[in-house]
């Protein structure tokens, strides 16, 4: 299963015909407004929602896509005309729908997995794991996030559902996808509402690293933006998102390096799309996300050249035994027990300098069994 949108299909999905779907015998392409791209059909998954939310003013965006669509007329070229604006809100009525549909017509597969357009799967890495389990077991499995300290499987980074899973839920309640229509109205996020939907049926989504082994599987950024530390370095890695399809052609590249049977892992992906871009050098106008400890003229005991000179600010993430990297803008210096690679950083008059401990970094590697550096 794969979510898009009206306003974003062509920009996200064309991509995807080429690197990502090939793998996979069978899927569905669902969004807001029926399409078809290269003979594929795109479902409007929200065309049998109830006609109460679609009066609704969460739906002014749908109905507005119709009348577009009524007189011939392309949705992303007119949007901003039409003021087709707020995707977001409509988004989230879709993903009961579309694992209802999934389900309803494909009964027997072992598997339901489902993405976003800006997602990318490594699909050996994933079908590999899933031979490892039990598709009877009630199995809901993602990236864990919060919302009202409920867990769900947060959509963007993939969820992978199990036979059994839904032979339990929308198998014994067929008009499970209605039910939930006042709790969505009132709630952010699609991947939110699935998963209270489960747990009202007493099932909850699995995380950590005892069976099902999910782990570190399911990754919510882009490689420039993933947290590298030890424990995750040899784990293997099945997904990505908020990707652009300059992105999604990178790691479909990056993929093809590997046989199929090769597991790939964090230090894969640090060493195709990290390393080479980071140094002991001082890198000016860029900014590595660092987020941990941070240091300002406000913390207690602090020397004043640690916020406000980059040399202090390195010296402090070289005193601190687990600092991999930091950042530095004047008034202010963040380090980082992760390794990121993170993005430039344009605010002329407040930018970050961003350094790496690339010594300790490489040490660290030494020490993983997975890892070519000894």
């Amino acid at each position: 299963m794969i979510k898009t949108g009206a306003t974003v299909l062509w920009q996200r999905l064309p991509i995807h015909l080429v690197t990502t779907l090939p793998h996979v015998p069978y899927f569905s392409i669902y969004s807001d407004a029926p399409d078809r791209v290269a003979g594929i059909e795109v479902i409007d998954i929200l065309a049998n929602v109830s006609q109460r939310l679609k009066k609704s003013d969460d739906f002014s965006i749908y109905r507005k896509q119709q009348s577009l669509l009524e007189q011939n007329s392309n949705i992303e070229p007119w949007q901003k005309e039409a003021k087709i604006e707020g995707g977001w809100t409509l988004d989230k009525y879709k993903n009961l729908p579309m694992v209802a549909h999934a389900y309803r017509n494909n009964p027997n597969l072992d598997w339901y997995i489902f993405m976003d357009a800006d997602s990318y799967i490594l699909w050996p890495n994933m079908i590999r794991w899933l031979m490892t389990l039990n598709p009877e077991d009630k199995l809901y499995m993602g990236s864990v996030a919060y919302l009202n300290n409920e867990p769900f499987a947060h959509g963007g980074s993939g969820v992978v559902m199990s036979r059994g899973l839904l032979n339990a839920t929308f198998g014994k309640e067929p008009d499970l996808e209605h039910k939930y229509d006042a709790y969505t109205q009132v709630h952010c996020c699609g991947d939110h509402v699935l998963a209270h939907a489960f747990m009202d049926h007493g099932e909850h989504v699995l995380s950590g690293n005892s069976y099902p082994y999910v782990h570190y599987r399911f990754q919510g950024e882009p490689p420039r933006f993933m947290r590298f530390f030890q424990d995750n370095w040899c784990a293997e890695v099945n997904t990505f998102h908020h990707l652009t399809a300059h992105d999604v052609t990178s790691l479909y590249q990056f993929e093809k390096q590997f046989d199929e049977e090769h597991a790939i892992s964090h230090a894969d992906v640090y060493r195709y799309f990290i390393e080479p871009y980071i140094t002991s050098e001082r890198k000016d106008n860029w900014d590595n996300v660092s987020d941990g400890e941070k240091f300002t003229k406000d913390s207690d005991n602090v020397p004043a050249e640690v916020y406000n000179t980059y040399d202090g600010c390195e010296k402090r993430c070289k005193e601190d035994s687990e600092c991999y990297q930091f950042r530095f803008k004047e008034g202010e210096c963040q380090l980082s027990r992760n390794i990121r690679l993170g993005c430039p950083d344009d605010n002329k008059k407040t930018a970050y300098s961003s350094g790496w401990n690339v010594d300790r970094i490489n040490r660290m590697r030494k020490q993983a069994k997975c890892d070519p550096l000894k």
